[in-house]
């Protein structure tokens, strides 16, 4: 099952997909052949985990991050993984991001492109070195389960949804 979509804002026709088993799938020609990569491709990975987000860089084609998660198996360690050349490697970012914290969604600023933040099980983080390290947001927000973020951009607002407690808007 396809767990996240995304396509380049840079190039036409490159498409990201991630799966529930681990898979990820990518054409640069809009569908028409898809080349497939392995978990077990992926440094550091377990093999039982799934793809949570898959996210295109806004700001160069050849850069795309995952946000993996493997809790179904008693694995809450946090998999934040980026690729500069359309998947054909992989690099951690997951920095300094604590241990037992998996990640949900990652979301890149549309201005800054070092800038990015993920919503976590316990609290959302920022980077502002593009993952090499992270800072818990704090500003009132609970540390519960964000699920899902989104940038505004008319706004500049940071939308943030957490899992039960509702939605939060940061500016």
């Amino acid at each position: 099952t396809i767990t996240s979509l995304t396509e380049s804002p840079k190039q036409a026709g490159l498409i990201y997909a991630g799966t529930d088993d681990g898979i990820i799938q990518i054409t640069e020609n809009g569908g028409e052949i898809w080349r497939k990569i392995e978990i077990t491709n992926l440094p550091g990975v377990p093999k039982t985990a799934f793809i949570n987000d898959i996210k295109a860089d806004l700001h160069d084609a050849n850069k795309v991050y995952i946000a993996l998660d493997n809790h179904k198996f008693g694995d809450f360690k946090p998999y934040l993984l980026m690729s500069s050349d359309k998947g054909k490697s992989w690099q951690s970012i997951t920095g300094n991001l604590p241990d037992k914290n998996l990640v949900w969604r990652i979301v890149q600023d549309h201005e800054k492109k070092e800038l990015f933040f993920v919503a976590t099980e316990f609290g959302i983080y920022y980077t502002i070195d593009a993952g090499k390290n992270w800072i818990k947001l704090s500003g009132g927000l609970p540390t519960i389960s964000f699920r899902d973020l989104a940038i505004q951009e008319r706004e500049n607002d940071l939308v943030a949804a957490s899992f039960g407690r509702g939605f939060f808007v940061l500016d």
